[in-house]
């Protein structure tokens, strides 16, 4: 997976909220940086960008790829060092059913 395509892909998609520091808009959206969900299980983070929570809208029109680039991505960078810090698209589809 290409880091640079998986920064392109947070940059159109996640950055007006989550912003380009992960650090969010406290109050409206929640920082990625240092997140307990980020940081934790690979199927959780899936899931959540899959189906939306609250404010967090489903991004399911998005392709696996590009869901499974933004997920690492996230899980990769700022103080993130998940230990399951590579998600793959079979896993993005897989979820989806």
């Amino acid at each position: 997976m290409n880091s640079s395509n998986a920064a392109q892909v947070y940059a159109a998609n996640c950055v007006t909220c989550h912003q380009a520091t992960g650090k969010g808009v406290p109050g409206a959206f929640p920082a990625l940086d240092g997140s307990v969900v980020v940081a934790g299980s690979k199927i959780d983070q899936i899931k959540l960008v899959l189906n939306g929570k609250n404010a967090i809208p489903s991004w399911k029109m998005l392709s696996d790829t590009d869901i499974a680039a933004a997920i690492t991505y996230t899980r990769n960078n700022w103080s993130n060092k998940a230990q399951q810090n590579i998600v793959q698209p079979a896993e993005v589809l897989a979820a989806r059913k």
